[in-house]
C-alpha cells in the first residue's frame, strides 16, 4: 500500500521497495489548494494507455499515464479501494492511489481543504 501524509499544506502519497519501482515514482506531492474533487468511487482499471510505468491489463497499474482526461498517476491494484483526485493547476490532471482505508483518507483531504 502507499503510505498518505496529510500536512498543513499539501498531500504527499509515499511508494515504497517495488512500488517506486514499479510506479518508476516514490511520491506524489500535492498542494491542497490544487485538489478539485476527491471521489471514492470504484475505479475501472485501463485496456491501452501510453505510460511511464507498469501496466498489466485488467490487473494491476502504476506510473504516469496520458488518459482522455489528461496526464493522470494511477497506483492501482484494487479499484474498489482507490480514492481519485481531480487536480486543477498541477503536473497531473487527476491522480488515482490504492490506500488502506480511502473513505477516511477522503475525510482527511477534505477537513485539511476546508481548513
Amino acid at each position: 500500500m502507499v503510505k498518505v501524509e496529510v500536512r498543513k499544506d499539501d498531500v504527499v502519497f509515499k511508494l515504497e521497495g517495488v512500488q517506486k519501482f514499479l510506479a518508476l515514482k516514490s511520491n506524489v506531492k500535492i498542494p491542497l489548494k490544487n485538489i478539485d474533487d476527491i471521489s471514492t468511487k470504484k475505479v475501472k482499471q485501463l485496456l491501452l494507455a501510453s505510460r511511464i510505468g507498469t501496466h498489466v491489463p485488467r490487473s494491476f497499474m502504476a506510473g504516469t499515464f496520458w488518459v482522455k482526461e489528461g496526464k493522470t498517476f494511477y497506483y492501482v491494484r484494487d479499484g474498489n479501494k482507490c480514492i481519485t483526485l481531480k487536480l486543477k493547476n498541477h503536473e497531473y490532471s487527476r491522480v488515482v492511489i490504492e490506500v488502506d482505508d480511502k473513505e477516511s483518507i477522503a475525510y482527511k483531504l477534505r477537513k485539511a481543504i476546508q481548513e
